[in-house]
């Protein structure tokens, strides 16, 4: 059209074309502005990440030149001493342990899509042990004994709930320390001690195979034992079966979380205590002190049983005299596990593996205050029972176990 109708159209598509340009502008603003606040926060985390890197570097790099150099040599043998090998054996293990575990939680980040998490390092959120978020247990579940606590501040049931979506992050994590601590034993069995990581029992074999099987099977029966004993004293209570903490999230998808969480565990924590270390101090026990190999052995498992138990000091509950008495008698325990199988971690390693993913994702009991995602049977211990039960840290600080 012309005249002024046609002028009152093309200033009507000009606004128009304005404000949208104008909404645009603010919309494509905020990615920009949430790019740029990301980058402030990735700016000292990647530079944290990047000492990381460096100070293990720097470990393994001085480890190696000491090897070859010659220096700490003792004995015949020409190998290091072995609290210099100890000394290196535990830095290595510790800064690669945090260097791949943050490497694995910032691939995790991206897998789950978490974009509220910023920076390298752990949020506060990640840290936590249980999710306050998550309303459990539903009050018609529990008994009319224990209704009269629900009310109550903190966690009055004590255990640790999180999302399935934090548990993937907890597996990925693991992973990375289970990189961390076989690039550990890797480069001082390699180094310093001229052997193969088969020689601490991680042989791979049929044997070792079917000595995991027996493990696991082990380990379940002892929680079942465990869980039936609390359950029938009245220690805990059962409350219903396959539950999901969050329940927008699937059953098998947190259970499998869990199972990746807790086979890393049990390979994290076994290798380097009942792999490089008890056999490393039962052979310097031998050579230094001229015992007998059997006793040797025996000397070791003590020292790596001590060791052990400082592992699990940091977790709540760990530090209690009830949980470090029984840590330290698990720990002699699976010791024997090793020297019963002629130095095999076959055993070992199914043994931890079954009594943690039963002891939390079957039977829904604490394991060391590990929080978990979903649980075959659910239960709640009783308040008034913890000195039995074990409290926050679960059966490894009570009486049964």
């Amino acid at each position: 059209p012309r005249g002024p109708r046609a002028a009152v159209l093309r200033l009507d598509r000009g606004r128009r074309a304005t404000g949208g340009m104008g909404e645009k502008k603010k919309k494509d603003k905020e990615p920009k502005q949430s790019r740029r606040e990301a980058a402030a926060g990735l700016g000292p985390g990647a530079a944290l990440l990047g000492m990381r890197g460096a100070a293990t570097l720097l470990v393994f790099t001085a480890g190696h030149t000491l090897a070859q150099s010659g220096a700490f040599a003792t004995g015949s043998d020409g190998k290091m001493s072995i609290w210099a090998r100890l000394i290196f054996f535990l830095l290595a293990k510790a800064t690669a342990d945090e260097l791949f575990a943050l490497v694995m939680l910032h691939v995790a980040r991206r897998v789950v899509g978490d974009r509220q998490a910023v920076g390298v390092e752990m949020t506060p959120e990640e840290r936590r042990t249980h999710d306050p978020t998550i309303p459990w247990p539903a009050k018609d579940l529990l008994s009319p004994e224990l209704r009269s606590f629900a009310d109550r501040k903190g966690q009055p049931f004590f255990l640790n709930h999180v999302t399935g979506r934090r548990r993937f992050k907890d597996a990925m994590m693991r992973f990375g320390m289970t990189v961390g601590s076989l690039l550990a034993a890797w480069c001082t069995c390699r180094w310093m001690d001229k052997r193969s990581l088969a020689s601490l029992g991680l042989t791979m074999d049929a044997p070792f195979f079917g000595d995991m099987v027996v493990g696991f099977a082990v380990g379940v029966s002892i929680v079942a034992f465990i869980f039936v004993a609390e359950l029938g004293a009245g220690w805990v209570h059962f409350l219903q079966l396959f539950e999901v903490f969050d329940k927008s999230e699937r059953f098998a998808t947190c259970m499998l979380w869990d199972v990746v969480f807790h086979l890393n565990v049990s390979l994290n924590e076994e290798l380097p205590v009942r792999g490089w270390m008890l056999h490393s101090l039962a052979e310097a026990f031998g050579t230094s002190m001229g015992l007998a190999p059997v006793t040797a052995f025996l000397c070791a498992m003590v020292a790596q049983s001590g060791f052990f138990v400082v592992m699990h000091l940091q977790s709540p509950g760990g530090a209690q005299v009830q949980s470090m008495v029984n840590l330290f008698v698990g720990g002699m325990a699976a010791g024997l596990n090793v020297l019963f199988t002629q130095g095999r971690l076959g055993f070992a390693l199914g043994w931890h593996f079954g009594w943690n993913i039963s002891m939390g994702n079957v039977f829904g009991l604490s394991t060391s205050a590990i929080p978990i995602s979903a649980t075959v049977a659910s239960v709640a211990p009783h308040p008034e029972r913890a000195r039995y039960h074990g409290g926050v840290f679960g059966p490894e600080g009570g009486v049964v176990a």
